[in-house]
């Protein structure tokens, strides 16, 4: 996993872009840009519908640079499309066009279509949106197909994570039932996305992956099941340095 040089500038360690929100999902853009603030130097936010509400709820989290110019995907190192958009009328094909790395989450898999996905993207897909996207169940055998076939790799998000470049499908197993709550695939959509921006693909759905169920585990020991995605978001730091082994 990349580890910040202590002589870098602002910059260096990460710019993300996120395309998600609309007028009627705010949550799952504001717990994104919370899950990746803190794993990147920059966040930009394109809302995916001009809403009032939305932008000034992103407006107050002071990490987030609230852009309306996708020029700024020249810049990214990384962009995350999807969570929350709704009913939205963004052009993804204008998006996918000009970006380094794309991570499809949520609503995103609605305004992409297969032939668009390469070695460009991350697709973190929950049961019922790998099959709606690909027409069949997502087990370990299918995500390693699907993967292998369009040349992504695919995070198969369920009570057992399947992780797979076409190559060879990991199983990331861990968590507990508190993670079936609302919002928690936004966090992992946002950090995974923030590691995206400096590491590969492959990498960071791994390291997403098993650090959200740390996560997990570390948000029951202190309230059993009843915790909420936006507490998760706080256990994440700390999940990655025991990840990672940083002393």
């Amino acid at each position: 996993m990349f580890i910040p040089d202590k002589n870098s500038h602002k910059g260096e360690n990460g710019k993300l872009l996120i395309v998600a929100g609309s007028k009627q999902y705010h949550g799952s853009a504001l717990l994104a840009i919370n899950a990746a603030k803190r794993f990147v130097d920059l966040v930009y936010f394109y809302p995916g519908e001009n809403d009032c509400y939305l932008i000034n709820a992103v407006k107050n989290i002071p990490e987030v640079i609230v852009v309306y110019d996708l020029s700024v995907l020249e810049k990214c190192d990384a962009v995350l499309f999807g969570p929350g958009l709704g009913n939205s009328k963004l052009d993804a094909k204008r998006i996918v066009k000009n970006v380094k790395k794309i991570i499809i989450d949520g609503d995103g898999f609605k305004k992409i279509n297969k032939k668009m996905l390469n070695e460009k993207f991350l697709i973190t897909p929950h049961e019922g949106e790998f099959e709606y996207f690909f027409g069949k169940e997502g087990t370990k055998q299918n995500v390693k197909e699907m993967a292998k076939k369009y040349g992504c790799v695919i995070l198969k998000k369920g009570p057992v994570d399947f992780v797979s470049d076409g190559k060879k499908v990991y199983e990331i197993k861990g968590g507990n039932a508190g993670l079936t709550k609302g919002g928690t695939g936004d966090v992992l959509a946002g950090f995974v996305s923030a590691l995206a921006t400096k590491n590969s693909l492959l990498e960071s759905a791994l390291a997403g992956a098993n650090v959200l169920k740390m996560a997990g585990e570390m948000a029951f020991k202190k309230n059993g099941y009843w915790y909420s995605a936006g507490d998760l978001v706080e256990y994440l730091p700390v999940g990655l340095k025991t990840f990672t082994n940083i002393k």
